[in-house]
């Protein structure tokens, strides 16, 4: 991603990735204006591809052109970082743009992350708020609200295989819908569920639970 972002959109683009394992593929390093408060920075997500192919600064360290050409300095992990927020969102659902703000400076401070008085003594199990994540990445319920009769049977034996259940079962569930089949499921399970019931011509209802407070009634 070669050009420069706020916090709040660097935040997002970590966000927007599937789980851990998609930022670790996507991005490599968070590079900073360096000097300036982090809620006032400009940020620069590098790729592996960036990072395999270096420029030299001034003083003989290697870093992405782009990096260079704009006064950027290198300050997490893509990875750290998706975790700090992922702490601090876990610890305060709620969190706004300040408050990970901090935490990602605590932790590039003093490499360890900032507990709020939950995440050392283990009570940091998050709860739930509607239309929210409980972790970083988005969350998805996926829903069958209508089925022709002339695919009850294709349902059916979908919604079996999805849902672990009997054939008499799946087709009873399938004629009382709406059918919940996929509640809080993360973006890869999603797609896969959707996908199983697109073969059959059934598309699903989707309901999003957003990463970030502030972006909660934009879907």
């Amino acid at each position: 991603m070669r050009k420069l972002l706020s916090l709040r959109d660097g935040i997002e683009a970590i966000a927007a990735r599937h789980d851990d394992s998609d930022v670790w593929d996507r991005y490599c390093w968070v590079y900073v204006t360096d000097d300036v408060p982090l809620v006032d920075a400009r940020l620069y997500l590098s790729t592996r591809e960036d990072e395999d192919d270096p420029a030299v600064d001034e003083d003989g360290e290697e870093h992405p052109a782009f990096a260079i050409a704009h006064g950027l300095v290198s300050y997490l992990e893509a990875a750290t970082f998706a975790d700090v927020l992922s702490v601090q969102k876990r610890q305060q659902p709620l969190s706004r743009l300040e408050d990970y703000a901090a935490a990602l400076e605590h932790y590039a401070e003093q490499d360890a992350f900032l507990d709020r008085g939950e995440f050392y003594s283990g009570g940091n199990e998050p709860e739930l708020t509607p239309g929210l994540s409980r972790d970083l990445y988005a969350e998805y319920d996926l829903q069958l609200i209508a089925c022709p009769a002339d695919r009850l049977l294709a349902a059916a034996k979908a919604t079996a295989d999805l849902l672990d259940i009997n054939a008499a079962d799946a087709l009873n569930r399938c004629r009382q819908l709406p059918l919940a089949l996929g509640e809080r499921v993360d973006a890869r399970e999603r797609d896969r569920i959707e996908a199983r019931f697109a073969d059959i011509a059934l598309p699903l209802q989707r309901t999003t639970h957003v990463s970030l407070a502030w972006q909660m009634g934009r879907v």
